[in-house]
């Protein structure tokens, strides 16, 4: 409903004008870059149609290869695997996912193994742009609210390159 500026899908008008885009989006994510770039289409025939800065995991820790989209979920549980004691209910403020989490499962024979990783928001945007999460690729509010809503399980796929 985004690209129609509708704010309730709800009170979308008979006989009212709207754009719709079908798909399928895919992201690169370059971690040289901090950049994750939004592609539509498949293959030769992909347009880029936006480029995010992001922040990624400390101590080189975002795996690459290739992925394709799991679990989305908004106002994600979250517990941390290294302190099983801290623990942030959804809606919580200081949960450090934010409000939008996008599961990653590996597809390749250098991701397969790779469990828990994803896209997700932050509470601490200073981050963008650095090594600081414990390995998923971290996003502005605004940027993954987008990009949640246009990555989608069974039909988009996620690069990670170096």
């Amino acid at each position: 409903m985004r690209i129609n500026r509708i704010q309730d899908e709800r009170k979308v008008q008979a006989g009212q004008r709207i754009k719709l885009v079908t798909g399928p989006f895919h992201a690169v994510v370059s971690k040289s870059k901090y950049r994750l770039d939004l592609y539509l289409g498949d293959d030769a025939d992909r347009v880029l149609v936006g480029s995010y800065k992001v922040g990624l995991g400390e101590y080189d820790s975002t795996p690459v290869g290739m992925f394709k989209i799991g679990s989305k979920l908004i106002n994600p549980e979250w517990r941390n695997p290294r302190n099983l004691r801290e623990h942030y209910l959804p809606d919580d403020p200081q949960n450090p996912l934010g409000e939008r989490w996008i599961g990653l499962i590996g597809v390749d024979d250098n991701t397969r193994e790779f469990t828990g990783y994803g896209i997700h928001g932050t509470i601490e945007p200073q981050t963008i742009g650095t090594q600081a999460s414990m390995g998923c690729v971290r996003m502005l509010p605004d940027d993954v609210a987008l990009i949640y809503e246009v990555l989608m399980p069974g039909g988009s796929m996620v690069e990670i390159r170096r």
